[in-house]
């Protein structure tokens, strides 16, 4: 007997056999495919000519020696440098799959222990990628549900606060209206009631208790020739500081009330605003009050109703001079009026 060597005809494997199996069927040891035997040829007889030894069965077929698959050791070299680079666990997924099924068709290819570790941590990788991306949209939505409510609240009337906290702040009034030198306020101003403090009354002439100067006729509204000043709730208000950023106007008092008047534009110099009681709120600019109630914070946002006459000089050395007349439609019959400058900020 001899052997001889033959290609499987599948996958190309070199393949040592006997001479007595021809024409029977083997599995090739390289892709397990179920192949024949051809006959001895010319150009592969007697490579061994061995005689007492047993003849070459097919689990004695002669094969090559086992190799890791680069597939395997690529998956998991891919997977670890996802620690580093936080996308290796996308090529580690794929080479790991693409090994695995390379190593169950190829009895020759080993590392299967390498490719299913780099599956397992290309896994893990994945999850908590998407873990973290999760988390970072559930608190961004969060963030813009809560952002909604809270526009949604600042651009609700606020009627049943202002229903429930008006005989606090008369009786706040009252306490502030003792006058201490009732005397002094009967001198310098004949029109104020001896409700009010004698330098408020001074320097605010126009507003008085009785709100005679409240209109919500825009159109017989005047500018009084004095610093920015009023009511608001029933609490004085004078003008500290003004400022205007992002098409907004800001107008602060000393006692922590502010005035906020929003969607202006963004020059508002030469500019003028009248707004009626009754125009509808779409276009028009939104202002928000807010004021103090012993600690207590508290704010109305009106978009229609509110009665303004806004007007803006041309500006010298960024310095605009504006007049200004708001009323509101409280039943404490909020009001300010008056003059101010405010510094424009600096051009981008």
């Amino acid at each position: 007997m001899s052997e001889f060597k033959f290609s499987c005809p599948a996958c190309g494997q070199n393949i040592l056999c006997d001479t007595s199996h021809v024409g029977t069927e083997i599995a090739c040891p390289g892709c397990n495919a179920t192949i024949v035997v051809p006959k001895e040829t010319a150009g592969t007889a007697g490579v061994s000519t061995q005689t007492g030894n047993p003849p070459a069965l097919p689990g004695n077929i002669a094969t090559t020696a086992q190799r890791t698959s680069r597939l395997a050791i690529a998956s998991l070299i891919c997977s670890l440098s996802s620690l580093i680079t936080c996308v290796g666990w996308l090529p580690g997924i794929i080479c790991g799959h693409l090994a695995k099924s390379r190593i169950r068709r190829n009895p020759l290819l080993k590392g299967s222990g390498l490719a299913t570790a780099g599956l397992i941590i290309g896994y893990l990788i994945l999850m908590l990628e998407v873990g973290t991306a999760a988390v970072r949209i559930w608190s961004f939505s969060a963030a813009v549900k809560h952002g909604f409510e809270n526009v949604r609240h600042d651009l609700a009337t606020n009627n049943i606060i202002v229903t429930q906290t008006q005989s606090t702040i008369i009786s706040n009034d009252n306490e502030q209206m003792e006058p201490a030198k009732p005397e002094v306020v009967a001198t310098n101003n004949q029109q104020a009631e001896p409700v009010k403090p004698e330098t408020v009354v001074t320097g605010n002439e126009q507003i008085e208790p009785a709100k005679p100067e409240w209109t919500s006729d825009i159109n017989k509204a005047s500018f009084p020739n004095h610093p920015v000043s009023g009511k608001l709730r029933g609490i004085d208000f004078t003008a500290q500081t003004v400022s205007f950023r992002n098409d907004n106007l800001r107008i602060k008092s000393a006692n922590g009330m502010q005035l906020d008047i929003f969607r202006l534009d963004a020059s508002i110099e030469g500019h003028s605003y009248e707004i009626q009681s009754d125009d509808g709120g779409r276009a028009n600019p939104r202002v928000k009050m807010i004021w103090n109630e012993g600690d207590v914070v508290q704010s109305a946002t009106f978009n229609k109703g509110y009665g303004m006459k806004l007007q803006f000089d041309q500006a010298i050395n960024r310095t605009v001079s504006g007049k200004i007349y708001l009323c509101f439609p409280d039943d404490s019959k909020s009001c300010v009026a008056g003059t101010f400058k405010v510094k424009l900020p600096k051009p981008k």
